[in-house]
């Protein structure tokens, strides 16, 4: 019989073969899923501990899903409850700080980076791959951009509020309590309480 032969699915052996393996598989699953909650618990605690020794005020309560990336002088608060997904950057520089209130959800692949100051109030949710910088590059003609200052003004996000995924938080936005950014949105301007927003730049569209 030639190998072909072997491994087609008319032939006995290879339908045994498959039928053994299948139930291997799932003898295999069972103790699988009874130590999965256990395997998790312990991931939750190793990266809680290796932010906690970026960030030696965290709050034991705040659920650390993953890797996160902290950079510059760290002055980064985060409240109670909070939970910050796997590939998240958080960073400050010179006197900035971000302060990130209690039960905040924040999404993997999301930055946040302050000059001056980000604040978000508790209860929000910030999508994966949301941009919330407080600064840019100046943009003197008669320099390289990049050999120029940051101009930074501060970002506040209100309470209860909702940021969809891959949007963009500019320098000097204020967001009120209780707004929606729709996903991919640039906020450039500052929306108000209790305002659907989308688009770039975002504009309100209506009230929640």
């Amino acid at each position: 019989m030639t190998d072909s032969n072997m491994l087609s699915p008319s032939n006995p052996s290879f339908s045994l073969s498959i039928r053994f393996l299948g139930t291997l598989s799932r003898l295999i699953s069972v103790p699988m899923r009874m130590i999965d909650p256990l395997t998790a618990y312990i991931k939750r605690f190793l990266f809680l501990t290796a932010a906690q020794a970026k960030l030696p005020t965290l709050h034991g309560s705040v659920q650390i899903d993953g890797p996160i990336t902290v950079i510059g002088t760290a002055d980064i608060e985060i409240g109670p409850r909070s939970r910050i997904s796997r590939d998240v950057e958080l960073g400050t520089e010179k006197t900035g700080k971000v302060k990130i209130g209690e039960s905040v959800r924040i999404n993997r692949g999301t930055t946040l980076f302050a000059y001056k100051g980000i604040v978000i109030g508790d209860h929000t949710l910030i999508g994966e791959f949301v941009s919330i910088r407080d600064a840019n590059h100046g943009i003197a003609p008669d320099k390289l951009v990049r050999s120029q200052a940051h101009q930074s003004k501060a970002i506040t996000i209100g309470r209860d509020v909702w940021i969809g995924r891959g949007s963009v938080i500019l320098p000097g936005v204020t967001i009120g309590d209780g707004a929606i950014i729709g996903a991919n949105s640039v906020v450039t301007k500052s929306i108000k309480a209790g305002t659907i927003a989308v688009g770039t730049p975002a504009i309100p569209v209506r009230n929640r």
